[in-house]
């Protein structure tokens, strides 16, 4: 089974949704113009979308690594001046 990623730019404030995340090690990366956003990697925990840490919350270019048993995560993009132009990366990575 090919492992699932997302590599998409943002634009506007939202949510994206990462597909079938497979609960493995992973990379969050992001750059770009931030407009002063700050653009985080979720994961659903029963109803509710909560940050994955601080490591994957940025206001300006970077990455982290990071790892979460939940199959439900989002890059949500918050705040700034409403014209962010950032490319966000989220795989897997495979040791």
């Amino acid at each position: 089974m090919a492992l699932k990623s997302l590599n998409t730019t943002v634009t506007a404030n939202g949510e994206t949704l990462v597909p079938d995340w497979n609960g493995r090690l992973g990379a969050f990366l992001a750059s770009g113009d931030f407009d002063a956003a700050t653009v985080k990697l979720q994961h659903q925990i029963g109803s509710e979308w909560v940050d994955v840490g601080i490591d994957t919350t940025l206001s300006s270019s970077g990455g982290a690594q990071f790892i979460t048993p939940q199959s439900n995560l989002r890059v949500s993009v918050v705040g700034g001046g409403g014209s962010p132009n950032v490319t966000v990366i989220v795989k897997p990575l495979v040791i």
